[in-house]
């Protein structure tokens, strides 16, 4: 559900890019974007009795608008997706309406945007600013557009970016015929939150980011209502999704010496219960032409800690980039946890054909544990849901 914060700040910023293009302050104009068909099929029902193939269509086209100085840009770029079993997966989405202004030492951004903050592959531990489109794709890496105020200073000791959230948007989730979905149902509509502003309240944020060579280095800071949210029991099978307010700080770290990439991502956090540490830290070592070919193999190792558990899982991955015309790539992986015993197993890959369309590939296997029942696993609930996915896209240009 759209709160009415956010169609009214929807339709703010439709007028002002109405007055801004009608008045001729952009001289380029470019139109881009993308139409994509995905099928997801499992290898059987779900555990409670979901079909084992679904299919989506995703409409994202993008209208990019700049000044004749190149000091003045907007971008409008909406999201609508249909599914054919879940009706919590279809979306309507504002994922980028900004008008951008540059100066000397200086940007400010003003509308509905999406910022990623992070370095690590397997896990985003600081990546807040924008709520997950958790229906989209299991790896959280798909974002719901966040509407804000963002001034972004550079200067000789770095980079600074400080952020005003006007207003919250919440998590989606999967319905009752829905794949990848919780042992029970989330009622949305009846959303909690600790903060009596509830979806309206404004939160703050800020990072500084700056480079030393081989080295980047980023800290920030995020106040506010959380993008993940805790569950209160509405009935035996139905639970309601509650937002309390955090303090959160983080630290990324990015270190490059010739093929070599170390990482790390590093956060403590407030508020939920007690204060927690969490990070998770790795490398990616690229082995370039291997075997006297055009092949890149990048070899990916990340670990993961949460003071709140025991043991976090352990990745291990590898990264083959084909150095062709069509883009192609195969990203292969598994991440294992030796207290619960979970492992799941993961392929992705992708391939341009032609100028116009991608083909994408994705695969992920879930192995339910150990059968201890003293011992909460992650993943237990998705033991049914191994699945494969085929993804069509075709690019919209001018």
């Amino acid at each position: 559900m759209v709160s009415s914060f956010y169609r009214d700040t929807t339709k703010a910023f439709l007028v002002i890019s109405l007055i801004f293009i009608s008045s001729s302050l952009f001289s380029k104009v470019e139109k881009y974007g993308e139409v994509s068909f995905e099928n997801r099929t499992f290898s059987e029902k779900g555990l409670f009795g979901q079909d084992k193939d679904h299919s989506s269509f995703t409409l994202s086209p993008e209208f990019y608008f700049e000044s004749e100085d190149q000091k003045t840009s907007f971008t409008f770029k909406p999201k609508i997706r249909r599914d054919s079993l879940d009706d919590e997966r279809n979306l309507f989405d504002i994922q980028d309406l900004s008008l951008i202004k540059v100066k000397n030492s200086y940007e400010i951004r003003i509308g509905i945007r999406r910022d990623f903050w992070g370095v690590t592959e397997t896990v985003h531990r600081v990546d807040i600013i924008n709520q997950t489109d958790q229906v989209e794709s299991f790896d959280g890496e798909d974002k719901l557009g966040q509407p804000m105020i963002n001034l972004s200073l550079e200067r000789d000791w770095g980079v600074l970016d400080i952020y005003a959230l006007l207003g919250f948007r919440e998590r989606t989730f999967a319905g009752e015929k829905g794949r990848l979905r919780a042992p029970f149902l989330i009622d949305t509509n009846s959303a909690m939150y600790e903060s009596s502003a509830e979806n309206l309240r404004t939160d703050f944020a800020f990072r500084w980011s700056q480079s030393y060579r081989d080295l980047e280095l980023a800290l920030s800071h995020f106040s506010g209502t959380s993008r993940e949210p805790e569950f209160i029991n509405k009935s035996i099978s139905l639970k309601i999704p509650y937002y309390g307010v955090i303090e959160q700080t983080g630290l990324e770290a990015l270190y490059i010496v010739g093929g070599l990439a170390l990482k790390l991502e590093a956060i403590s956090r407030s508020g939920q219960g007690d204060r927690f540490s969490a990070a998770t830290a790795g490398f990616e070592y690229t082995q370039v032409g291997i075997l006297s070919s055009r092949l890149d193999l990048g070899w990916i190792m990340e670990f993961n800690y949460d003071d709140r558990y025991q043991e976090s899982p352990l990745a291990l991955g590898t990264r083959l980039t084909f150095n062709d015309m069509y883009d192609s790539q195969i990203l292969s992986g598994v991440m294992r946890n030796e207290e619960t015993g979970e492992t799941n197993v993961f392929v992705e890959a992708s391939r341009r054909v032609r100028n116009c369309c991608r083909l994408s590939f994705e695969s992920i296997y879930f192995n339910g544990g150990n059968n201890s029942n003293s011992i909460q696993k992650m993943f237990e609930y998705l033991k049914q849901d191994d699945f494969v996915r085929f993804e069509f896209i075709y690019y919209l240009g001018n």
